[in-house]
């Protein structure tokens, strides 16, 4: 059998920006959570019908957007803290993206993903060649499976020894062996696992977060408070404080500073016609020049005015 075309991605310490230059191809938006400099790792090998790589975060971020349609996306993280949508992913767990669905995620520092992606149909070929159809429709509503079973280990150790082999050897190509075995191995995995019951919040709080969320970038430049915010959801300024504290171990107005943080971090790297960083700082939603100035260093490790310095001069 010849053996199939593929695209190789590989990079190691990107920043915040170019990250998710990257990966907005696939509907995804990364926020950094805390301060200091954003440094990922991604390799990603992709085939026509399947793709394997992972992705490492030195900082903590939130994922939002949603996975590619005919796809499904199989994780394994390391032992570092995630939420996934409304679970907190134990060790030894594999996260389900099933096609077209809600990527919703918050990840500690050192955050280290390995992935594994198959075609809709490619899958359905091999489901109905083991007979585990009635599992094919279980699997679309579950979002979180644990596992001790040793295939674990062995699967994400797979992944990661035939990405390396990508990536020291560009002639390399994973043949039709590896993609067949390793999604035979995986449903036999799922197959045997449980479904997580480590449920952090109800989806209608997950909700509450994204519509605040929402309003907040909605009006980024206007010297709204959490006050505001709650009122406009129609609950106390307590329900929304621990909302966002259970989530992002932060409150409202602290997540509030970290969007325009976020939003302005991301113009200074974007925009080339900026006549000035005054201007900037308004359309970011701050108010006072020097605090700007001062959480912008803070949290990024730069002045904002070495960050435009570095666009202009690309």
């Amino acid at each position: 059998m010849a053996k199939e075309n593929f695209e190789s991605v590989n990079f190691t310490h990107i920043s915040l920006f170019n990250f998710n230059n990257i990966v907005r191809s696939w509907n995804i938006d990364f926020i950094q959570l805390r301060p200091g400099k954003f440094l990922a790792n991604l390799s990603q090998i992709v085939y026509k019908e399947f793709q394997f790589g992972y992705a490492r975060f030195n900082t903590a971020v939130k994922q939002e957007g949603f996975s590619p349609e005919g796809v499904w996306t199989f994780a394994f993280v390391n032992e570092v803290k995630i939420y996934w949508r409304n679970y907190i992913v134990e060790p030894n767990s594999v996260i389900i993206y099933a096609p077209g669905s809600e990527i919703n995620a918050v990840s500690a520092a050192n955050f280290e993903v390995m992935t594994f992606s198959i075609s809709d149909d490619y899958l359905l070929e091999i489901i109905k060649e083991v007979r585990m159809e009635d599992f094919y429709d279980s699997l679309k509503s579950i979002d979180v499976l644990v596992s001790k079973n040793p295939l674990w280990k062995k699967l994400r150790k797979a992944i990661s020894n035939e990405t390396d082999n990508h990536i020291k050897d560009p002639n390399y190509k994973s043949g039709q062996i590896f993609k067949e075995t390793f999604t035979k191995e995986l449903l036999i995995l799922l197959k045997n696992s449980s479904v997580s019951k480590e449920k952090v919040s109800g989806k209608k709080r997950l909700k509450l977060l994204h519509d605040a969320e929402h309003y907040m970038i909605q009006h980024i430049t206007e010297p709204i408070t959490v006050s505001t915010i709650a009122s406009y959801l129609n609950v106390s300024e307590r329900t929304l404080l621990y909302a966002f504290k259970n989530r992002f171990d932060m409150g409202p107005k602290a997540f509030l500073l970290i969007l325009k943080l976020n939003h302005a971090y991301h113009i200074l790297h974007r925009e080339k016609n900026i006549n000035s960083i005054a201007s900037l700082v308004r359309d970011s939603g701050f108010w006072h020049m020097g605090h700007f100035y001062k959480d912008y260093k803070k949290f990024f490790g730069e002045l904002p005015s070495v960050t435009l310095k570095k666009n202009l001069s690309e």
